[in-house]
């Protein structure tokens, strides 16, 4: 096995147990003032659609992407 595969399993195994949740706000990890909505998740594809907040434009990422890059937000 290729060394960057097996550094992309550590790094799936290290984020695959976090829970995503339909229409819930998250905050990209690196961007904190980046606001997407989750709208749809496809466990079987293992994708997901997402709709930043501010400019309304929706992409289709990986469900190991959302986790990894994404962040809820706590309500206060």
């Amino acid at each position: 096995m290729r060394e960057s595969k097996k550094k992309y399993l550590v790094e799936y195994n290290k984020y695959k147990n976090i829970k995503m949740h339909l229409n819930e706000v998250y905050v990209k990890k690196s961007r904190t003032n980046e606001k997407v909505i989750l709208l749809e998740i496809d466990e079987e594809a293992q994708m997901a659609r997402i709709k930043n907040v501010r400019t309304g434009v929706t992409q289709t990422k990986t469900l190991h992407w959302c986790r990894k890059n994404l962040e809820l937000i706590k309500p206060s």
